[in-house]
């Protein structure tokens, strides 16, 4: 491939460059472009791995998975959706390959990612009533959120993850996901649910607990 002026001045070519023409110009070959989309994503993935999951050296490979596949087909990327929603829906089912790898190990059935009314067990949640009080502290809150998301059947984890830690909408997430907005809506609603019983189970047990019902978990 013939380098361009670009190609011969690296990194800092690419600088004040929009991202339109970053991804045009990893089409193109250029490396030091792909560099600057996957810095500006990697932590999103990682933080969507994270979440999925839950553990940092599962999410670090499903990071580096999905950037790799990124890379490699960056050049099917046609435009008929946003970037950061193909860049998602990789991530997303690259997280879906592994869910179901570790499905299969601990021989159980695969069925999180199904219609809504097929399966009878919608949630996973665990039981946190063993953790002692001091568990419970203030800086422990968005721990103790970030299990409570974990521990959420994975359909639902997915929509509660996209939503209320990526801040995406929800025609974004339906598009990610490929379902509809009626069911990213009520699979969000079932997971709100399920994290506030739970919520709510605890307090008896952990008085302060109750202010977490207070926080993030009622919107809209």
């Amino acid at each position: 491939m013939k380098k361009t002026q670009h190609d011969r001045t690296g990194a800092e070519s690419i600088a004040g460059l929009s991202e339109t023409e970053l991804i045009q110009r990893g089409k193109d070959g250029d490396v030091a472009a792909f560099e600057q989309l996957a810095e500006a994503y990697s932590r999103r993935i990682y933080n969507i791995g994270l979440r999925m999951l839950g553990n940092g050296e599962d999410a670090a490979d499903m990071a580096q998975e999905t950037l790799l596949k990124i890379y490699r087909n960056l050049s099917r990327f046609r435009g008929d959706c946003s970037f950061s929603t193909w860049v998602y829906r990789i991530g997303v089912n690259t997280c879906r390959d592994m869910l179901r790898a570790a499905y299969r190990n601990r021989e159980l059935n695969f069925s999180d990612f199904g219609e809504d009314d097929q399966y009878r067990q919608d949630f996973e949640i665990a039981d946190y009533s063993h953790i002692p009080e001091q568990a419970y502290l203030e800086q422990e809150d968005q721990r103790y959120l970030a299990e409570l998301v974990s521990g959420l059947n994975p359909k639902y984890r997915l929509v509660a993850v996209l939503r209320e830690i990526s801040g995406l909408s929800y025609q974004e997430i339906a598009d990610i996901a490929n379902i509809s907005v009626g069911t990213v809506k009520s699979r969000l609603n079932r997971a709100r649910a399920a994290m506030r019983n739970q919520v709510l189970r605890d307090a008896e047990q952990y008085p302060h607990l109750h202010r977490l019902m207070l926080q993030g978990g009622q919107g809209k």
